[in-house]
């Protein structure tokens, strides 16, 4: 078909072509951001709950069956020639599923694979009753997480189990860069 554009006097047709081509560049670069997950640098929350472990680890699986439930219902898939280009030309997307259980090992890991990447929850026991729990994700899910965090029983503990500041004597978890308190920066050895 392009030589018999080509093949036509006046060049008439190459002006299509010309105009056409810029624009299936912009289609195809669409198509392939979206398809391909992006691949950022993990955050980590570390957080204290007065659930003992195992309540702890129920509650954040039930919170993640939540989340995953409302993700798949309102989620359309990346899969294939890109929701853009098949929104384009009329196609329908399949669904991907998101938050799939990887990896469950009662009362201390629980790890999910989604399109953003692989989410870990770490669950520690704190001797005089709670629990810490790390969470390391993508930061595209932040929103998500500060919301399963936010229905959780969150607690700094009055004993105890990290840092203390060297400003105000409070004591808090290790991942802390600042005191929670007074704000000061925490120095670590």
């Amino acid at each position: 078909m392009l030589l018999h554009l080509i093949s036509q006097e006046g060049g008439g047709s190459l002006d299509y072509i010309w105009w056409l081509l810029p624009l299936l560049c912009c289609l195809i670069t669409m198509t392939q951001r979206e398809e391909k997950p992006q691949q950022t640098n993990k955050e980590t929350d570390t957080f204290f709950t007065a659930l003992p472990i195992a309540d702890a680890y129920t509650t954040i699986q039930d919170k993640v069956s939540i989340m995953r439930k409302e993700a798949n219902e309102s989620s359309t898939g990346q899969v294939g020639i890109g929701p853009s280009l098949k929104r384009l030309i009329g196609m329908k997307a399949a669904p991907v599923e998101r938050f799939k259980e990887k990896e469950n090992q009662p009362p201390r890991l629980y790890t999910l694979d989604d399109s953003t990447g692989s989410i870990f929850f770490e669950f520690t026991e704190v001797e005089e009753g709670g629990t810490v729990v790390k969470a390391t994700y993508s930061p595209l899910l932040k929103e998500r997480m500060c919301r399963l965090k936010a229905g959780l029983p969150l607690k700094i503990p009055a004993t105890p189990i990290g840092l203390k500041c060297p400003s105000c004597g409070k004591s808090m978890l290790h991942e802390f860069n600042l005191c929670p308190y007074c704000g000061t920066d925490l120095i670590k050895e």
